[in-house]
């Protein structure tokens, strides 16, 4: 295994900090498509002050408008445009060629230098103190309610220096506590070989397992268990978490690292855990209401579960505990595989060759073709919650009232997956999928939703522009800027020259590559091109009738519409080729 220090050579920090300057390009860039429509101070995100961490990852390029262009010949791979990320990083790795070859007294050069042997001398020097988050809580609802009491998840954002020496630390102690994780855990993995490619498992793999297991026994009944964690980040324990990693290093494979290395890493990872915990440092915010205004968030609250975990007996008080590790943070997802390892190894005792057992972070599944025996295994997996002094949703059995019931509960009973709803239910969810026991696959309904709200967001901010007096764009040109958002966030940044063979990705499509071509998926997708559509028409309509208010009172309103309906956004940009048609071109190929 690769030491330590393979992790924080110079090339590999540099590629972290210039990823995350292309990310803050690419969010500026969001913004700065809203404010060149309109002269409002409220939509100029230069009037914002930058927070730290971006004044300091800025001070170490040259300004944006100083990137040099990529080539155009490199902007093509194999026919295919590249992502306007990579292009972006490609704009910036070759500005940072041009400086050090044509101006290498550039000051923010020596400044990047000496930030990068910050990095490496609190990586190795044994002695840097990992400094405490600031913590931003996020709406768990679309918006706040003026009256109600919205609930929040407190989101640990850490400075600079800390989110590198974190995130190189964690992919070290991933690397070699990796081979101690059971293949079914999928989430927070190393790369891995999959279908010939060297790559870290997604949610699609989980999934993709599930559809394998079902072919296996074709429309014969199976048995599914589901068991969903309440509020998992912010109720671990933090003398649980290091009696796990005492006893991984101490492991012969894991002494097999440089004393030095190991002793480092862990330093810091226990650090990490030092400078956090919910019950002592997020939770008295909810007595402090400037915090949450801070975020424009009335009546926040961070949401928690003390009932639960002092009515399951894990503690009689929680004054002295520490608990919770925070959300966001690089480590987080390591501790949790970490913490649950032992719980995978409980089940897998109950391997008996008809068992399938799929963890994807603290989601899970668990399916046997006989009853007893997928209950037997549930009960070992919660007999293994409880020894972590976790806490669950409560299980429920069938039978249930409704399909909407079976929906609404996160933790289910061995229920049977087929034909009966009376026992159980033709479809189970898994993380944003949905798989029939007939082989079809769909979208979670709640993804779906989760989709339609952001166009009618998308189209909801560039509404406003159109009624706002310093509107400065022709309103064709607000419309073609509403059309290419939606288009590019549904399938990605597609051209007439190249729909059929470009990778969707970062899109909509590209988080779902497993959906097949079935009535259920049809629909949903026909649904999403249907929302799209109607969004595009009504803001059409609008303009059509602002037009001929600015115009003639008799002007022809189908006159204005036509005007901007040159335009055809068809097939080619649609979800449903997109996600579907694509494949069957291929097939047919």
């Amino acid at each position: 295994m690769r030491p330590l220090r393979d992790y924080t050579t110079d090339r590999v920090i540099l590629e972290m900090l210039c990823k995350m300057r292309v990310k803050l390009a690419h969010r500026r860039n969001k913004e700065h498509l809203i404010h060149i429509h309109t002269g409002n101070p409220a939509h100029n995100y230069h009037n914002t002050k930058p927070s730290k961490n971006e004044e300091l990852l800025c001070s170490f390029f040259p300004p944006r408008k100083k990137w040099k262009t990529v080539l155009k010949r490199k902007r093509i791979k194999d026919d295919i445009a590249v992502s306007s990320s990579e292009k972006t990083l490609m704009s910036l790795y070759a500005t940072l060629r041009y400086y050090r070859a044509c101006e290498p007294d550039a000051p923010f050069l020596s400044k990047l230098d000496a930030f990068i042997k910050e990095i490496q001398n609190a990586v190795h020097g044994g002695d840097y103190k990992i400094g405490a988050p600031k913590i931003i809580p996020l709406l768990k609802e679309d918006k706040a309610d003026p009256v109600k009491v919205n609930i929040c998840r407190p989101i640990a954002s850490f400075g600079l220096k800390d989110k590198i020496i974190l995130s190189v630390t964690n992919r070290y102690l991933t690397a070699i506590f990796d081979p101690l994780f059971i293949d079914s855990s999928y989430a927070f993995r190393s790369k891995r070989l999959i279908k010939g490619k060297m790559m870290c498992p997604t949610h699609h793999e989980p999934v993709a397992e599930v559809m394998e297991y079902r072919k296996q026994y074709g429309d014969g009944a199976l048995y599914v268990a589901e068991c969903d964690m309440k509020k998992f980040f912010d109720t671990v324990n933090h003398s649980v978490i290091k009696k796990v990693f005492n006893q991984f290093f101490n492991r012969k494979l894991i002494r097999e690292q440089s004393v030095d290395d190991l002793a480092n890493a862990k330093k810091i990872l226990f650090d990490y855990l030092k400078v956090y915990t919910f019950n002592k440092m997020v939770l008295l915010l909810n007595n402090n209401q400037s915090h949450f205004k801070t975020f424009k968030i009335p009546n926040g609250e961070y949401g928690w579960v003390k009932n639960e975990l002092l009515q399951s007996g894990y503690y009689k008080h929680l004054g002295n505990v520490r608990i919770g590790i925070p959300q966001g943070g690089a480590l987080s997802g390591l501790i949790a595989n970490a913490v649950l390892n032992n719980v995978d190894r409980k089940i897998m005792k109950h391997q008996d060759g008809d068992l399938l057992y799929v963890r994807f972070c603290d989601d899970m599944l668990i399916i046997h073709p006989k009853r007893e025996k997928c209950l037997s295994a549930f009960e070992a997996y919660m007999h293994g919650i409880k020894d972590r002094k976790l806490v669950i949703h409560i299980p429920v059995a069938t039978p249930y009232s409704s399909h909407a019931h079976f929906w609404k509960e996160k933790s289910k009973y061995c229920y049977k997956w087929g034909s009966d709803r009376a026992a159980g239910s033709p479809w189970i969810g898994f993380v944003g999928y949905e798989v029939h026991y007939q082989g079809h696959i769909r979208v979670r309904k709640s993804s779906l939703i989760k989709e339609m709200k952001k166009q009618y967001k998308v189209v909801g901010d560039l509404k406003l522009i159109l009624k706002d007096p310093l509107c400065r764009s022709e309103k064709n040109t607000i419309y073609e800027s509403v059309a290419s958002r939606l288009i590019g966030m549904s399938v990605g940044r597609v051209a007439l020259w190249n729909y059929k063979t470009m990778k969707n990705e970062m899109c909509w499509v590209s988080g779902y590559k497993l959906l097949t071509d079935n009535k259920y998926s049809r629909i949903q997708l026909k649904r999403l091109d249907s929302s799209r559509n109607r969004l595009l028409l009504k803001l059409r309509k609008k303009i059509a009738k602002m037009k001929a208010e600015e115009q003639k009172p008799d002007a022809e309103e189908n006159d204005s519409i036509k005007q901007i309906e040159q335009t055809y956004h068809g097939n080619p940009y649609s979800y449903f080729y997109q996600t579907l048609k694509a494949k069957n071109d291929e097939a047919t190929k």
